[in-house]
């Protein structure tokens, strides 16, 4: 009789994957330059392409809907050759064909039994159902990411030896870029080497780096020395660099780690997972989750807590959304049972961004360019940059009119500028991210970064520095364009600027522009001329 793998290790084996793979509902190039889609789903040919569920918003209804097999092999002809840029950009204009969650999810189940049914031929099902729990989700992860267990001899071995010594250090990681050279993912590796080992992540970590430095892992590899996301890691490289640069250096500060593992990290609370998604969107279910939670997650000194009055808006929201707010009608004196006036979902679906884009690929990257900004910065400065961004960016879009049946929304307290990535600003950055997307996080962060330097240079009386924090700040919004730089003279000038005349508005800051800078901060609070450039600019 054939052995049901069980349901827990089933699920070990998942979130091993889906971690260490990314989630990418969109196509994406892999570390060999080959498109690959949801949790690392080889789509390198037409027919493996049009194999796959993928959805496509509809040119004239503008909703999605399955895409036809003919879509999708034109579909793959044209994206084939496009850069992972290219891709990047298609998914946040809401371009890229899409697979839903429970499309990749669905695939994956069958992905984990298919190989697992091979790892049994490779190395024999009595030796295969020996290995523990741990053990099992490594190897199948080695096999997963490498398509079979081909280039692991030892490995093979050792499970049929069941040598568990050997087995904890053969599960590694390893693949080849479209250089030809091997790189290492340090982190997978770290985390099969915990699963295989049975000991903590760090300690995985810690054994990892040494063999690394030593010169301990398989002969012949070694990590790439490019510098690039995109060819360092055999998952969507957009997905927050779990491999990246920064990753395979380790930072010096945890912190730094810590915050890009909270940003990559989905919400698991029910009800504040759900807040992230229009309530259209939400099912029955959903609803009831953020009802129980204002009704039960909010007792005793929490009870003023003004998140627990948003809860109870956001299901009159969804009441008023599926049906109306029109007052209650009666048959005989007896409540008439309302009736839907819009259809009411079936499923569940994961939150994405209003351009269609997996919400937490686009908080990891996120979390990513945080994290760059933290080793550039330091963390704390960073980190408030991105809450004082935030803060902007809400003051100056407040959620809509509701219906008059309820009135206005509770005002929600701004976020604590203290320069800690905990799971208020880490929710913060996600509900931006929901209900307005990347590029307006990315326009939040780097006014919140140039409001710190405003708030020093007003502190100290100086703007020494100020056109290398311009660049530093605005040049990846504009391609490294100077155009920031002229919008900043204008808004200097409409403010008086130093007195004299006029700057000239001609992109360059020189000592004139410093200058100016400087008198108009002795004058202005930094944050209001932080807010006329952020307007000026069009990224409020």
């Amino acid at each position: 009789m054939e052995n049901i793998m069980d349901a827990n290790l089933f699920q070990r084996m998942r979130q091993h994957i889906i971690l260490n793979e990314g989630t990418s509902p969109a196509s994406y190039r892999d570390s060999a330059g080959l498109l690959t889609a949801g949790y690392g789903f080889k789509v390198d040919n037409a027919d493996t392409f049009a194999k796959l569920p993928f959805q496509v918003r509809d040119g004239q209804s503008g909703e999605m809907r399955p895409a036809t097999e003919d879509e999708k092999r034109a579909e793959f002809d044209r994206i084939n050759s496009l850069p992972q840029k290219q891709l990047d950009g298609e998914v946040k204009d809401g371009k890229a064909f899409i697979l839903t969650k429970s499309d990749m999810d669905s695939k994956l189940a069958s992905e984990i039994a298919a190989r697992e049914a091979k790892i049994k031929t490779e190395v024999g099902a009595a030796n295969w159902e020996r290995l523990s729990d741990g053990q099992k989700t490594a190897v199948l992860d080695v096999h997963y990411a490498n398509g079979s267990l081909a280039e692991f001899p030892k490995l093979k071995q050792a499970i049929k030896d069941g040598n568990a010594e050997v087995i904890g250090k053969n599960v590694d990681f390893h693949s080849k870029d479209d250089q030809e050279r091997w790189t290492y993912n340090t982190k997978r590796l770290a985390r099969n080497r915990a699963e295989a080992q049975g000991i903590s992540e760090a300690d995985a970590k810690r054994s990892v780096d040494a063999d690394l430095k030593n010169g301990n892992l398989r002969p012949g590899y070694k990590p790439s020395d490019k510098t690039s996301d995109a060819s360092d890691m055999d998952q969507n490289p957009s997905i927050g660099g779990l491999a990246n640069e920064a990753e395979q250096t380790a930072s010096a500060d945890p912190r730094i780690a810590a915050l890009r593992e909270r940003a990559a990290a989905p919400i698991l609370d029910p009800a504040r997972s759900v807040l992230l998604k229009p309530v259209e969107n939400w099912t029955e279910g959903e609803m009831k989750d953020v009802l129980r939670s204002a009704g039960e997650d909010f007792t005793g000194w929490k009870s003023g807590d003004p998140l627990k009055a948003h809860l109870y808006e956001r299901v009159q929201d969804w009441h008023t959304t599926h049906y109306g707010d029109g007052e209650q009608q009666y048959d005989g004196g007896k409540p008439v049972e309302p009736r839907a006036i819009r259809p009411i979902p079936d499923e569940s679906f994961a939150p994405v961004t209003p351009q269609g884009e997996d919400l937490w690929q686009a908080s990891a990257r996120m979390g990513d360019t945080l994290a760059k900004a933290a080793e550039r910065d330091g963390y704390g400065k960073a980190v408030k940059g991105l809450q004082r961004g935030l803060n902007l960016l809400n003051d100056a879009n407040p959620l809509p009119e509701r219906s008059p049946a309820w009135g206005d929304y509770t005002k929600q307290p701004p976020l604590a500028e203290d320069g800690d990535y905990g799971p208020k600003t880490d929710f913060a950055l996600k509900d931006v991210l929901s209900r307005h997307g990347a590029a307006k996080a990315d326009d939040a962060m780097a006014l919140g970064r140039f409001d710190i330097f405003a708030k020093e240079a007003k502190a100290k009386g100086s703007a020494d520095g100020l056109d290398q924090a311009t660049k530093d700040v605005f040049g990846p919004l504009y391609n490294g364009s100077d155009a920031p730089n002229g919008v900043l003279q204008a808004t200097l000038n409409k403010l008086g600027g130093n007195g004299g005349p006029p700057l000239t508005e001609d992109n360059w800051i020189g000592p004139k522009t410093t200058e100016s800078f400087a008198q108009v901060m002795d004058t202005t609070d930094p944050t209001d001329f932080t807010r006329s450039l952020g307007s000026n600019l069009g990224l409020l």
